[in-house]
């Protein structure tokens, strides 16, 4: 796993599929997914390695439910004490109350999404053994208020597009306006069906 400073508060943690990003406030840290399975341990030296107490990590926000996002979860949890956080969508998929959806590909990516689960551990995505439901709106409590945002359709790898006032000023604007957003790149999937109940399978962080 490589860590990566982005900003002074914001490291990204890549791991060989999948990544997370640990923001940091003044009095506390917070998790935006967390890897896939068996990653936890990882995230919590790494978070060592930067000179916090992994008890620090007061919440995990799971972007959605596949296992290079979600997997690390429970056992990063289990080590914390950590709240994990996600939608309701997702997180009836997580508690395995109902089957994930299976992924629409375009033809150019069955390749490389195959090559992704080779590199995935052999193992299913351990439940976290709670989990607080996010919805539309929501504001959590990092970042100066995190307003939560729906998605539809969105999937693969959550993005960070920094502030141009973040971390002191040296940052470059971000393209798509002044705020932080933890966001899910868009594909082409087809519209939802009517009453589906994965609508829904992404949430992005605003800042």
């Amino acid at each position: 796993m490589d860590v990566i400073a982005l900003l002074p508060r914001l490291h990204l943690l890549r791991f060989p599929v999948g990544q997370a990003y640990l923001w940091r406030n003044a009095d506390a840290l917070t998790l935006v997914d967390a890897g896939p399975p068996g990653s936890g341990r990882a995230i919590a030296d790494a978070v060592t390695a930067l000179g916090h107490d992994p008890a620090a990590v007061r919440r995990v926000v799971l972007t959605h439910f596949h296992e290079d996002h979600a997997g690390g979860a429970a056992e990063l949890a289990d080590l914390t004490g950590a709240q994990v956080l996600a939608h309701a969508a997702d997180a009836a998929v997580l508690r395995r109350e109902v089957r994930a959806p299976e992924p629409v590909l375009e033809q150019w990516e069955r390749p490389l999404h195959a090559a992704a689960l080779r590199h995935l551990p052999v193992r299913e995505v351990e439940p976290p053994a709670r989990i607080s439901e996010l919805a539309d709106g929501d504001v959590l409590a990092f970042g100066g208020g995190a307003r939560v945002v729906h998605v539809p359709d969105h999937r693969v790898t959550p993005s960070w597009i920094p502030p141009a006032s973040a971390g002191g000023g040296n940052e470059a604007p971000a393209e798509q306006g002044r705020k932080s957003r933890f966001a899910a790149r868009a594909d082409r999937r087809p519209p939802p069906t009517p009453g589906s109940t994965h609508q829904i399978d992404a949430v992005v962080c605003e800042l």
